[in-house]
């Protein structure tokens, strides 16, 4: 979990201050989404008590990924997956949302199957590829080789 947590804020990187990510959702942290994900009351205490620090916002990441695995685990094909195969899972699960994700049917269909040149061609032909920049490369070359690849 600490490799994909380390790619999501290299990916994201990180903000104090809330901004519309190119969804046009309100974000802060480490790519938080909260106008989807909302805050619990006790985030909303946290908050207004020590402001949103870069601690709270690990936390809230740690957490989501912990969701983002969950949510992983439960797709069929997610197990036969190598460690660096699921992180590229894991990661558009959170940046998409399991939703957003699950949208890429032809590219699960491909995971199911074993083929995982077939799968990145998928995520190369699609709208989030020519959306995320250097995460959808690197995520697409990760995908078809199954080796963790520098982030560029």
């Amino acid at each position: 979990m600490e490799k994909i947590i380390e790619r999501i804020k290299e990916y994201e990187g990180f903000s104090v201050k809330p901004y519309q990510c190119p969804a046009k959702k309100w974000t802060v942290g480490y790519g938080y989404n909260y106008e989807d994900r909302g805050f619990s009351a006790a985030d909303i205490t946290e908050i207004l008590k020590n402001g949103f620090t870069a601690e709270f916002a690990e936390k809230l990441l740690k957490r989501d990924v912990e969701k983002c695995l969950k949510d992983a685990e439960a797709l069929p094909f997610y197990s036969a997956l190598n460690d660096v195969r699921r992180a590229v899972v894991v990661d558009m699960i959170y940046q998409l949302g399991i939703g957003g994700f699950k949208k890429f049917k032809k590219m699960q269909e491909r995971l199911s199957a074993g083929d995982y040149a077939g799968a990145a061609r998928e995520m190369a032909n699609s709208k989030w590829y020519a959306q995320s920049g250097r995460r959808s490369r690197t995520n697409v070359k990760q995908m078809e080789e199954g080796t963790w690849q520098e982030v560029k």
